[in-house]
């Protein structure tokens, strides 16, 4: 008999253990809102909820990605409406003043003085940078990409005289003793946004990463036109000083319609950034949504059924309750009062 009552002991002990981890594993649910938080608990829903984290994981780097660039892009386009509205000032005002027939040299001189201060202006915006990067320097972060020749003068972009670059199918160059060479600093930089980056040999192919560096040729432009005036926004607005101070009306008209159409060649670059910019906004606005799809994949597989858990918690108490009752009929008073 001393066999049989050892074994009835080990056998309740058994079912109030079951009862009371039942009882505490749905009150566990209950206040996580999970429905397991172990892989082992639930194994094909947890490779299930594995396989969704790790592709929002790939989805949250990628937004991460593209709300960087995009913060970026408006960083520049601020810069870019600034540049523009000095170069409406100049053409739209200072130049039409200045042409006016009735002024002298002294006051030629006073509208030269406030055209090489707007110019000094486009300088430091064409090197403005966002947190650590230039932001027109193409992979320049070191120094700044535009400087001013002490000699001459003329502007420079990573040591190079813009006036001398010129652009091909194969990127920005300049004659160096006869040799074709490519500008320093200037190579194309390209970042995974969710569009399947590829390899084209040892490059990427651009069609499947967005293009994240930015030269500042494209901005302020290089090179000179067919009467070896120079296409550069800072050279143009120093060549128009100039012929001011040297009371050159006709050439400062000139350089003013050349300065026109680079300010509308210009607007042309600030509107394909604003596109690529709304590009990136609804990008990153897609890229959210599909984020919170993961996260609410993953919250219907690891959480629980409202009402569910409660009714099941009820029916653990339930049977914790009968549990005790039993062992008070079949164990001694003793043991009953330790158990419990």
């Amino acid at each position: 008999m001393r066999v049989a009552d050892r074994s009835t002991v080990r056998n309740y002990l058994s079912y109030l253990n079951n009862a009371r981890n039942d009882y505490a594993e749905t009150t566990n649910r209950i206040a996580t809102g999970k429905r397991f938080t172990q892989i082992s608990d639930d194994v094909s829903a947890g490779a299930r909820v594995l396989d969704t984290r790790n592709n929002l994981y790939k989805v949250e780097k990628q937004r991460d990605n593209v709300k960087s660039i995009r913060e970026e892009l408006d960083a520049a386009e601020s810069n870019m409406s600034t540049i523009n509205d000095i170069l409406k000032r100049v053409t739209s005002e200072l130049m039409v003043k200045a042409l006016n027939g009735t002024n002298d040299q002294s006051t030629l001189n006073v509208y030269a003085n406030e055209i090489a201060a707007l110019k000094d202006e486009i300088l430091q915006f064409a090197n403005a940078k966002y947190g650590d990067k230039y932001l027109f320097g193409g992979t320049n972060a070191v120094s700044s990409p535009f400087t001013v020749d002490e000699n001459t003068g003329r502007l420079q972009y990573n040591g190079v005289d813009v006036d001398s670059i010129q652009k091909d199918a194969d990127g920005y160059f300049y004659m160096n003793g006869g040799v074709r060479t490519e500008i320093p600093m200037d190579d194309d930089v390209y970042l995974d946004i969710g569009l399947g980056i590829k390899m084209a040999g040892t490059a990427i192919d651009p069609s499947t990463g967005y293009k994240i560096s930015y030269s500042g040729l494209d901005i302020v432009g290089f090179g000179v036109d067919a009467d070896g005036h120079s296409n550069n926004l800072y050279n143009a607005l120093n060549d128009i000083e100039q012929a001011l101070r040297n009371g050159d009306r006709d050439l400062a008209g000139d350089l003013n319609d050349k300065l026109i159409q680079q300010k509308k060649d210009f607007m042309a670059n600030m509107t394909d950034l604003g596109a690529k910019t709304q590009f990136l906004e609804t990008m990153e606005t897609r890229l959210t949504n599909t984020m919170d799809d993961y996260t609410k994949r993953i919250d219907n597989l690891m959480g629980v059924v409202p009402g569910e858990e409660e009714t099941t918690l009820m029916m653990n108490d339930y049977a914790l309750k009968a549990v005790l009752q039993l062992g008070s009929k079949i164990l001694p008073t003793s043991l009953m009062d330790y158990i419990t």
